[in-house]
């Protein structure tokens, strides 16, 4: 009996053994090298991901990178890292993060493994029954009428191109996507740089947002917002703004 027991055991290991073996290639494939997991920590750091993509996942705003490395190539990623305006003059400008060496190359390494991950991405146009392909028609037919009001319109602005704020800032509180939550906004406002109200703080943090940045967060705000906007986009958005007590 004890020798039927401890070839039972025997059985029992090596079976398990087996069935571990297939796994561990598969794990290696998925997880990324301490480089490319530096990356990660540098994607995320610079809140990359609230205005990029990766397989369809993060924010809108920008384009997805899922497969930028394999497009691309690193010589282009590393001058676009460096100065970004350079490159698409005219749309929407990338800010400059001043990213070290080190987190450059570390960001690198995570969008080349980003992009030997990708199979089938992105997916195939998807067909309706009777209907046109997706992306046929413009995102902006669907678009409800311009609002009447100051304050409603700027809250339109406020969601949609050019101006696009809530990508980057949430309404609710405490919640934050890459600058800072705008919850309460019109109170906090009012106290922010000596001699200047609510109003004028937020004309300026438009305009010229680069003159005061909230501690903690990086300037990273468009700037060429002044150029986008007309002047009453810019007022509207104000007066939905200092609806946010």
């Amino acid at each position: 009996m004890t020798g039927m027991r401890l070839f039972f055991f025997a059985c029992l290991l090596v079976g398990a053994a087996l069935l571990a073996v297939p796994s561990i290639p598969a794990l290696q494939d998925h997880a990324p090298p301490s480089e490319a997991a530096a990356g990660m920590a540098v994607w995320r750091a610079y809140g990359c991901e609230g205005c990029h993509t990766l397989f369809g996942q993060g924010g809108s705003y920008a384009p997805d990178l899922t497969g930028i490395y394999a497009q691309r190539g690193v010589d282009y990623l590393r001058e676009f890292l460096v100065y970004p305006a350079a490159f698409h003059p005219g749309q929407r400008l990338m800010p400059a993060f001043g990213l070290t060496v080190n987190e450059a190359n570390h960001l690198l390494a995570f969008l080349e493994w980003v992009s030997q991950q990708q199979t089938g991405w992105p997916p195939r146009t998807i067909q309706v029954a009777g209907g046109l392909e997706i992306g046929v028609i413009a995102p902006a037919a669907f678009d409800a009428a311009v609002p009447d009001t100051p304050a409603a319109r700027g809250e339109y602005w406020f969601k949609r191109p050019p101006a696009i704020c809530a990508t980057c800032h949430a309404l609710e509180p405490d919640i934050i996507i890459v600058g800072p939550s705008l919850a309460g906004i019109a109170t906090r406002a009012a106290s922010r740089i000596p001699g200047l109200n609510a109003e004028a703080y937020l004309r300026q943090s438009i305009i010229t947002p680069g003159e005061y940045i909230v501690p903690g967060f990086q300037d990273v705000m468009q700037k060429n917002l002044g150029e986008k906007l007309s002047a009453e986009q810019i007022n509207d958005i104000i007066s939905f703004l200092m609806t946010l007590q």
